[in-house]
């Protein structure tokens, strides 16, 4: 016989949670407020943090089909055996001020959340419900700039073990999508993000997975629209297997950026991405570090730095298919300031054991491959096994236009042992060659 109980709570302004016990499990049932306020959007966070609180130990919580209006930052961590189910649709408010000011710091480039989840043997599954993030709001407001303090990332996952995430849809994210961090064997499977704009703004910063100091992580089944990196493994991301993914508009599958703090070294390895698809993508498959010493404002909420130590190690990209790429495969050592060219031969990041095996792509330069190592640390057991890039104008019969070259162009510098890379390397890579590319390569650069 099922107990069913409503939680009383210590405001009318709070929460619409009825938890059932079942052979001594505590279910709870969360329906919008809405409901009870004739379809007035009240905020659902505190209702929210309730049923967290009462079934987020060894018991289950289900968002019941609705609209759940998300007014206010929401902690949910430290959950043990607990079973989360989203069918409904969480809907962040657009109030920019608010978030602005009570975002949860998360450490990483003075960047922050909208929530924090996490804790041990949890999982969190999707079934019909989604995440609305009401990027739109973030796109205009931010004006194509880069990091803004305070723009909250839509979710992260913290300071988590043996944690899976099944079936997560998240539209118009705020900021990044998903973040790992803190964290040791978390899989995250069958994602979908679209972050896409409509008016003449881009979705800057909108990456769909980005990972920092954690440890065994799985991301399988992934579909991903959105204005930066599709997935991104940033310092301290160790045993990351990413596989059967699609990337739409965006920047593909980097290591990086790292080498950005002088008293925080990186080190990322075993990173294997697989089974990929990237259509129209910037770029598809590429590394990118800091230089060697810092520049700029550090109050900049992460748009500056540099002087940062690690190494990358062991890292593959394997049976990739691009479609209509910029720059289809990068090794870059001086990110965010090639522009100027400051201190772009001074990375200390050492990069080695790289392989990019069974790639076939498209390119929309005539520039397949830029690998720039630094003096500092040249780069030994870099790879090219079965990689085929072709311009597009090619495929089409047509001459490549602004430039006498007309074959496929790979740059290469400092790469040890290069003449048994497998790589054509047939120009000297620029230590400034930007990761956005933008025109073809002229024989006279």
């Amino acid at each position: 016989m099922f107990l069913l109980r409503f939680v009383a709570l210590a405001t009318t302004a709070a929460g619409y949670v009825v938890t059932t016990l079942v052979n001594d499990k505590a279910i709870c049932y969360l329906y919008p407020e809405s409901l009870r306020y004739d379809g007035e959007a009240v905020d659902d966070a505190p209702s929210i943090h309730q049923a967290f609180q009462t079934c987020g130990q060894n018991g289950d919580v289900i968002f019941t089909d609705g609209i759940f209006n998300i007014k206010s930052v929401m902690n949910t961590t430290n959950l043990a055996n607990c079973d989360v189910t989203l069918q409904g649709e969480l809907r962040f408010s657009t109030d920019i001020d608010y978030w602005l000011s009570h975002s949860y710091d998360v450490v990483f480039q003075n960047q922050s959340t909208a929530w924090l989840f996490g804790g041990e043997n949890v999982t969190f599954r999707a079934d019909g419900g989604w995440y609305n993030g009401q990027g739109q709001a973030w796109y205009t407001e931010n004006q194509n700039q880069s990091n803004q303090p305070g723009r909250p990332i839509s979710i992260t996952f913290f300071e988590s073990k043996n944690l899976l995430v099944d079936g997560l849809r998240i539209i118009q994210p705020q900021f990044w999508a998903t973040f790992v961090t803190y964290s040791y064997n978390v899989s995250i499977i069958n994602l979908y993000v679209n972050a896409t704009s409509n008016d003449q703004w881009g979705t800057v910063n909108t990456d769909g997975y980005d990972s920092w100091n954690s440890d065994t992580l799985l991301v399988e089944n992934a579909v991903i629209q959105n204005g930066d990196d599709c997935i991104a493994a940033k310092g301290n991301t160790t045993n990351l297997h990413v596989k059967n993914v699609t990337c739409y508009d965006n920047f593909g599958m980097t290591i990086g950026s790292v080498g950005q703090y002088p008293d925080m070294p990186d080190y990322v390895g075993n990173v294997t991405f697989e089974d990929v698809k990237c259509y129209n993508c910037m770029e598809g498959a590429f590394i990118k570090t800091w230089q060697g010493v810092p520049a700029g404002d550090d109050n900049l909420n992460g748009d500056a730095g540099g002087g940062g130590s690690g190494l990358i190690k062991n890292v593959t990209w394997r049976n990739f298919e691009m479609t209509n790429v910029a720059l289809p495969i990068q090794i870059s050592q001086c990110i965010y300031t090639e522009a100027d060219g400051k201190y772009c031969n001074t990375s200390k990041m050492a990069i080695e054991d790289i392989t990019w095996s069974n790639i076939k792509a498209t390119t929309r330069y005539n520039v397949g491959a830029s690998i720039y190592c630094s003096d500092v640390h040249p780069c030994p057991r870099i790879k090219f096994e079965n990689v085929e890039l072709e311009s597009v104008n090619s495929t089409l019969g047509l001459p490549m236009y602004g430039t006498t070259l007309q074959d496929e162009v790979y740059q290469c510098t400092n790469i040890v042992g290069q003449e048994d890379s497998g790589i054509p390397c047939n120009r000297a890579a620029p230590n400034d060659y930007s990761q956005v590319v933008t025109r073809n390569i002229k024989e006279t650069d």
